[in-house]
């Protein structure tokens, strides 16, 4: 038996006497298991300690190899960075990692930014509580309404009470995200939220594991045109779009092992391991 490390959080892993460095694209294998140390390299993640038990990873098991999926506890600082009163609402943006909590004298509501933002600063609009923030070289908003919090992140334009942001959402296929809506007295409505081509029509890679990998972003996002276009012809003829949300499930994570496997993660909790046989760029099996 095999065993795999992934690690979404860039950290490193001590074992016996030795150190390794682990990071979104490094992978720990192992010939045989040893209890592995894991001290994460971004401030508000806790080190864990993946035992044989594997209490605190989750684990998938496929073709005599274990792929392992490091669980991380996270704590706030805890120190207040900005505060703001909307009527008998107070704002409070703590972390790192950042939180925006909304509390009043008989509720409070928090959201964990995942993103590494920066320039934070708590405004309003149209008396909806936001986060406004750099990422990257982009710009980010996080809007609290009616109970529930609304993250954009992309392009965003803000015209008094509307709202339209489009998101590169970096898929392969050079897929985007269109959102537009409205804020009146710090209620929001979504007036449109579709997937767009940014380059008005879709990227088509050339070689095998980038197609393998696009066809199963498209299935992420949905587009079962486009991924139809990936397929065999008999294999498409045979698939409806049922079968691929029954087979595949929901998904919002791909983490390739090889041009022609894959496994599939929905909020951090491994689905499978999917095999993607292609033959002269078309899949004729899925397994």
């Amino acid at each position: 038996m095999t065993y795999q490390i992934f690690s979404d959080v860039p950290c490193v892993a001590k074992i016996d006497n030795e150190s390794f460095e682990l990071d979104e694209t490094n992978v720990l294998e192992l010939s045989e298991f040893s209890t592995t140390y894991l001290y994460p390299l971004i401030k508000g993640y806790l080190p864990t300690i993946i035992k044989e038990n594997f209490d605190n990873a989750s684990t998938i098991k496929d073709s005599g190899v274990t792929y392992i999926f490091p669980e991380f506890l996270t704590v706030s600082s805890g120190e207040i960075f900005l505060s703001k009163t909307f009527g008998n609402k107070l704002a409070l943006l703590t972390g790192l990692p950042y939180k925006f909590t909304i509390s009043s004298d008989d509720s409070s509501k928090s959201y964990s930014i995942k993103k590494n933002i920066s320039s934070p600063e708590i405004i309003s609009l149209s008396g909806a509580p936001c986060v406004s923030a750099n990422f990257k070289d982009k710009s980010y908003l996080l809007i609290y309404t009616e109970d529930s919090f609304i993250e954009l992140c992309g392009d965003i334009d803000i015209n008094k009470n509307a709202v339209q942001s489009i998101e590169n959402l970096e898929s392969l296929s050079g897929h985007g995200k269109l959102t537009r809506l409205e804020i009146n007295l710090g209620k929001a409505k979504i007036l449109e939220d579709e997937l767009l081509y940014l380059n008005e029509k879709p990227i088509k890679p050339k070689f095998i594991g980038a197609k393998n990998y696009a066809f199963l972003q498209s299935i992420m996002l949905k587009d079962y045109n486009l991924a139809r276009s990936y397929l065999d012809e008999n294999l498409s003829k045979k698939l409806s779009n049922e079968h691929f949300l029954k087979f595949f499930q929901e998904f919002d994570e791909i983490l390739a092992i090889s041009t022609e496997k894959f496994c599939l993660k929905n909020k951090n909790t491994p689905i499978g391991v999917f095999t993607l046989k292609n033959v002269n760029g078309k899949i004729v099996d899925v397994n």
